[in-house]
């Protein structure tokens, strides 16, 4: 399956793709990684950088922070909606 996607990947490569991505996702947007994720945390971050928005790290994480993780992510989370701008 990542053969697969991989392919796809590389077929449609989202780096062609990032302003389309970029109109698309919220004004207010925050990417979530984990720091043990078997991919490249560095090609998350240069999303983000791509992007415009912040990336956070939860360390002793993987591939699915919030079930490896769930305090943090809790946090995360709790931090991103107590921020959010008064209208």
């Amino acid at each position: 399956m990542n053969r697969e996607l991989g392919d796809a990947g590389r077929a449609d490569p989202l780096d062609g793709r990032v302003d389309e991505l970029r109109e698309r996702l919220p004004a207010r947007t925050e990417l979530l990684g984990g720091c043990d994720d078997p991919r490249p945390l560095s090609a998350l971050a240069a999303l983000a950088r791509d992007l415009g928005h912040p990336l956070t790290r939860v360390e002793g994480a993987g591939h699915e922070p919030w079930l490896e993780r769930p305090d943090v992510v809790r946090a995360c989370l709790r931090r991103f909606v107590r921020d959010v701008p008064a209208a």
